[in-house]
Parts: C-alpha cells; sequence; structure tokens
C-alpha cells in the first residue's frame, strides 16, 4: 500500500509540473472481454482516472477502477503512439505499473494499444496479454472525456 501511495504522489507531481497547454481527459473505466470465458471474470471494469498528452505522440495517465478480480486496480501508464492513420484514429503501445492482480502487489504491463479522439470524446483498446500466473488476458475499452486544452 505504501508503494501505491507514492507511486501516486510521484505521478501527480510529475503530471502538476507539466506546463506547457495539453489535452486532459478523464477516463471513465470501462469493460473487458476475457480470453477464458469460464474464470468468472468481472466484466464491467468502473472506475476514474486522468490522462495528459505530454506531445502528439505521448501521454501519461494514472487512476483507479475495479478490476476483473473485482479488486481496486491503481495504474500510472504511458501511451506511446507510433502510428496516426488519420481520422482521429492513433495506435501505439501502452506500458507502466499496475496494483490488484495476483501474486505481486504491483506488476508491470505492456500492451498494443489504438485510440480514436475526437473532439471531446475518445475511445481507447488494449490487449492485455495472458501472463499466468499474475494476469489473464483480455480485450479493454475504456471512454475517456477531454475537458482540457
Amino acid at each position: 500500500m505504501k508503494n501505491l501511495l507514492w507511486m501516486g504522489v510521484g505521478t501527480f507531481a510529475l503530471l502538476a509540473s507539466l506546463n506547457a497547454p495539453a489535452a486532459e481527459l478523464i477516463s471513465f473505466g470501462g469493460a473487458s472481454y476475457h480470453f477464458e470465458r469460464d474464470l468468472g471474470h468481472n466484466e464491467f471494469n468502473y472506475g476514474l482516472g486522468y490522462e495528459r498528452d505530454i506531445n502528439a505522440d505521448l501521454s501519461v495517465s494514472a487512476g483507479v477502477y475495479k478490476n476483473s478480480l473485482r479488486r481496486a486496480s491503481f495504474y500510472l501508464l504511458g501511451n506511446y503512439y507510433l502510428f496516426a492513420p488519420g481520422s482521429g484514429f492513433r495506435l501505439g503501445a501502452t506500458g507502466g505499473l499496475m496494483s490488484g492482480y495476483h501474486r505481486a502487489a504491483v506488476i508491470p504491463v505492456l500492451m498494443p494499444t489504438i485510440e480514436w479522439r475526437g473532439e471531446r470524446l475518445a475511445v481507447q483498446a488494449f490487449a492485455v496479454p495472458t501472463v499466468k500466473p499474475y494476469v489473464d488476458g483480455a480485450l479493454v475499452v475504456q471512454l475517456k472525456y477531454q475537458y482540457g486544452k
């Protein structure tokens, strides 16, 4: 728990120190579809998060949500978008730290991501890989609202 507290303090200190005008978003958790259908996972993962763009290709986010094991998960993530085919779509990778899963207080994550961002709304999808015994793989979709820039 102490590590999570420091992770959160560090995240918000970093985000607060970024002075350039940048897009700021609130995320509202989302939905997941697990590859192993017989494990009884929670697939409505409500939560609340904050995201800030560093530049056109990089953003950082932090938040909390109710995970697939029905536990609170805290996260600190970076999104790096390698390719933007147009019409608001971006493809890339998301990596960082998450809590609340099997056998470890905090786990590192790295997953492919796709995002569509409109004027105010955004939808982001992740492909979470299965990493036994820590994480059961899933497709995850979250809704975001852009309020700053």
